[in-house]
């Protein structure tokens, strides 16, 4: 999966800096500098943890709510229709035909299905 560029830019740079805290050590510089590079680097990888935690969580919670919206409209197809003025059958024929006797329309997007003989 590809991860966003924030997140890469934050990896990348954690890494680059702990790798070049660790090439100080070898070249024997003082602790003093090798400290701030790494007091620098930790915190750049735990905060790429967090943002591709919060990343996949978002991810889960718009796949949820995909699905339910799915499940929904599988719901209202399902429904028979006793609307008196467009005598289908079916809600699924409604929807697909947009009746605006008996779906409920938010903007352009159809949110529903009325079965209210007295609408």
């Amino acid at each position: 999966m590809v991860e966003s560029l924030t997140t890469r830019w934050l990896l990348a740079l954690g890494i680059a800096t702990l790798c070049f805290g660790i090439f100080l050590f070898v070249l024997r510089i003082p602790v003093r500098t090798i400290g701030i590079f790494f007091v620098l680097g930790i915190p750049l990888i735990l905060l790429w943890l967090y943002a591709d935690d919060k990343s996949k969580q978002q991810r889960q919670q718009n796949e949820k709510t995909i699905s339910n919206s799915a499940r929904e409209h599988i719901q209202y197809q399902q429904q028979p229709c006793i609307c008196s003025i467009c005598k289908h059958e079916h809600a699924e024929v409604c929807l697909n035909q947009k009746c605006a006797c008996c779906i409920i329309m938010k903007g352009d997007k159809i949110i529903g299905h009325s079965i209210n003989p007295m609408q």
